[in-house]
C-alpha cells in the first residue's frame, strides 16, 4: 500500500524543485521555520518520505534542514511473533527489555509501563516455579483498541477476553482496555439511554454518576492484570516445553492468582509486588454460581477435562481461581505445597491424571471441599452493580442502560436476587468422598 504514496511524493519533489524564489517569498506567512522547511524541501523531498517531511516541518528552526537519517523500510503488516530490526508498522513502537519485546500501538509511555510490569511478573513466575534456562524472547503485542485487536486475533465480537497467549507464535496479544495498573483513562462505561434521565429526579441522577464510575472501576478489566494472567501461560509453556495441556482449573486458576499481584514496596523491595489479594471479579462470579448451584465438588473439579470445564466457563474460571487461591494462601504448609508439587511432578510425568493422583494421595477431599466452600462464603465481597440494582431496580430496567451486555445482564440478575452475595450455607454444596483425583 505504500508504493503509490511514494510515487506521488516523487511528483511532488519535481514540482517543488521548479518553484521560483519569488513563489517562496510569497509564503512569508508561514514564518521562518516554514520558509526554511520549504527551502529544504526543494532539494531533499525526493530522497525522503512523507514521514520525514512531517518531521522537517515539525522540527525546530535550527534543525529544519538536517536530512533524515536513512532507516530500514517499514512493513505495514502487523506480523505475529518477534519482530526484527526493520521499522515497525505505522503507528507502532517497539520496547525491548531483558526478557520481553513489547510491540505497542498505544505509544511508548504505556508500552514502557507494561514492559516493566511484565518483567516484575516474570520474577514472580520464576520464584514460584524456577526455570533453569534464561528466556529472553517473550513477546507482547498491545493494540490501541478492541476493534484493532479483533481484526488481528480473529475473535468474535462477543468474546469477553481482553488478551490471550498464542503458543504457536509465542506471543501475548492484548488491547488497551482503558485501565492499566489501576489507572483508568476512559470515562464511565455505563450510562442511561437518551430520555431515561428525564423521568428521574435530580437527586437520582446525582446518585447515578458515582455509581456508574464505581461500576466501571469494578468491572473494567485491567490490561496489566490480564497480562499477568496470560504471562503465566507464556512462562509455563517455556518451562515445560510440552504440548500436553495442564487441567484448565489449574492453568487458569494460577493465571488468575497471579493477576492479583499488587505493588507493595514495603513487603518486598526486590520487585515491589506481592501475591495473595482476592480476585474480586472471580469472587463475585463464584458467589453467584454458588447461589445458582453451578459449582461442583473440589474433587470433581480436580478431574475436569477441558470440555467439561468450558461447559460453564464463567463459573469454572471462578471456581478454579478460588481453589488455587485457597490452597496457595492456606495456613497449612502441607496444602500450600500441593500445587508446586503437582507442577513439578507433571514436568516429569507429562500426565496430569497420574500426577494429581500421586500428589493428592492421602488428602481427605470431602473435608477439603467443606473447608474450601466455608472459606469462599466467609470472604468479603462487594459489587457496586448490586448497589445499583438494590437502589434502582424498581425504576430502571436493564434496557435503560447503555453498557456491555454482560454488565446489564448482571444488573438484571441482581434485581431478581438482591441478597445474592450473602450466599447459601456450606451444607448446601455436595461433597464426593468416593472421588479419587485424576480418575
Amino acid at each position: 500500500m505504500r508504493r503509490p504514496v511514494l510515487a506521488v511524493w516523487s511528483l511532488v519533489a519535481s514540482a517543488i524543485s521548479a518553484i521560483s524564489l519569488a513563489s517562496a517569498i510569497s509564503l512569508g506567512s508561514l514564518g521562518s521555520v516554514g520558509l526554511i522547511a520549504f527551502a529544504c524541501l526543494a532539494g531533499s523531498v525526493g530522497s525522503v518520505g512523507p514521514v520525514a517531511l512531517i518531521a522537517v516541518f515539525a522540527a525546530p528552526e535550527a534543525r529544519a534542514c538536517v536530512p533524515a537519517a536513512p532507516r530500514a523500510a517499514a512493513d505495514d503488516v502487523v506480523r505475529p511473533g518477534k519482530w526484527g530490526k526493520s521499522r515497525p508498522p505505522e503507528g507502532w513502537v517497539v520496547i525491548n527489555t531483558a526478557h520481553y519485546q513489547v510491540q505497542s500501538q498505544v505509544g511508548k509511555v504505556k508500552a514502557t509501563r507494561l514492559a516493566a510490569h511484565l518483567e516484575a511478573m516474570l520474577d514472580l513466575y520464576q520464584r514460584f516455579l524456577p526455570m533453569r534456562r534464561t528466556q529472553d524472547d517473550f513477546v507482547l503485542k498491545i493494540f490501541r483498541d478492541r476493534d484493532e485487536y479483533l481484526r488481528y486475533s480473529g475473535d468474535e465480537e462477543g468474546d469477553a477476553r481482553a488478551a490471550y497467549f498464542d503458543p504457536e507464535h509465542g506471543e501475548l496479544v492484548a488491547f488497551d482496555t482503558g485501565v492499566i495498573l489501576g489507572s483508568r483513562d476512559v470515562p464511565a462505561q455505563i450510562g442511561l439511554r437518551i430520555g431515561v434521565a428525564d423521568r428521574l429526579s435530580l437527586s437520582d441522577r446525582q446518585r447515578l454518576d458515582p455509581l456508574f464510575e464505581a461500576i466501571t472501576d469494578a468491572w473494567t478489566m485491567d490490561t496489566a492484570r490480564v497480562l499477568s494472567h496470560e504471562g503465566w501461560h507464556q512462562y509455563f509453556r517455556a518451562y515445560t516445553v510440552s504440548v500436553v495441556d495442564m487441567p484448565a482449573w489449574l492453568d487458569e486458576g494460577i493465571g488468575d492468582w497471579f493477576s492479583t499481584a499488587t505493588r507493595d514496596g514495603d513487603r518486598d523491595a526486590t520487585h515491589g509486588y506481592r501475591l495473595g489479594e482476592l480476585n474480586a471479579l472471580r469472587l463475585r462470579t463464584l458467589r453467584r454460581a454458588m447461589a445458582e448451584g453451578a459449582t461442583v465438588g473440589f474433587g470433581t473439579m480436580l478431574g475436569y477435562g477441558q470440555k467439561q470445564y468450558y461447559v460453564n466457563p464463567a463459573a469454572s474460571y471462578a471456581q478454579g481461581w478460588s481453589m488455587v487461591h485457597f490452597l496457595m494462601q492456606h495456613v497449612d504448609k502441607r496444602y500450600r505445597e500441593l500445587i508446586p508439587k503437582l507442577l513439578a511432578d507433571f514436568k516429569d510425568s507429562k500426565n496430569f491424571a497420574e500426577s494429581t493422583a500421586r500428589v493428592f494421595e492421602g488428602i481427605d477431599l470431602a473435608a477439603l471441599d467443606r473447608e474450601w466452600s466455608t472459606w469462599v462464603l466467609a470472604q468479603p465481597v462487594h459489587d457496586p452493580m448490586l448497589d445499583l440494582a438494590r437502589e434502582f431496580g424498581g425504576r430502571l430496567k436493564a434496557g435503560d442502560f447503555v453498557a456491555d451486555k454482560r454488565w446489564t445482564a448482571t444488573y438484571q440478575w441482581y434485581v431478581g436476587h438482591p441478597t445474592a452475595l450473602t450466599g447459601p450455607s456450606p451444607e448446601d454444596f455436595p461433597t464426593e468422598p468416593e472421588h479419587e483425583p485424576g480418575r
